[in-house]
């Protein structure tokens, strides 16, 4: 097994873990605050299984790979905002902002690869 492919393994094992604290320590007291916490963790339950398809992948991931891990994206963000309450939603919060960075990320690392592609197909 090569490193990326440990990396992945090791990565999908950590999100696997960040769902197990999500669901043992965030506290969730009413209905709302369960759905979200529930949301999480099954986000980053999610999030890890896309960790474990690129496994053999060999740093090719294919579009549907990329849509399966923006849709586990929006879900931890989801999730936050469902156990806060939405009426706390701003557009200038950090956490947000960070997600919104990461998501122009996937969407730059999805042209270089295409881009890459197109490259080699040359």
């Amino acid at each position: 097994m090569n490193w990326y492919n440990i990396f992945n393994a090791v990565e999908a094992a950590l999100w696997a873990a960040v769902a197990v604290v999500v669901f043992i320590r965030v506290p969730s007291e009413s209905w709302q605050q369960r759905c979200g916490v529930l949301l999480g963790g099954v986000a980053f339950i999610a999030f890890g299984m896309t960790d474990v398809l690129e496994i053999g992948r060999e740093g090719f991931i294919p579009l549907w790979l990329w849509g399966l891990k923006i849709a586990c994206g929006i879900g931890i963000l989801s999730a936050r905002y469902t156990w806060l309450g939405w009426n706390r939603f701003r557009w200038r919060d950090r956490e947000l902002l960070f997600g919104l960075f990461c998501l122009m990320s996937v969407f730059v690392l999805i042209w270089l690869q295409g881009y890459k592609e197109s490259l080699v197909a040359r």
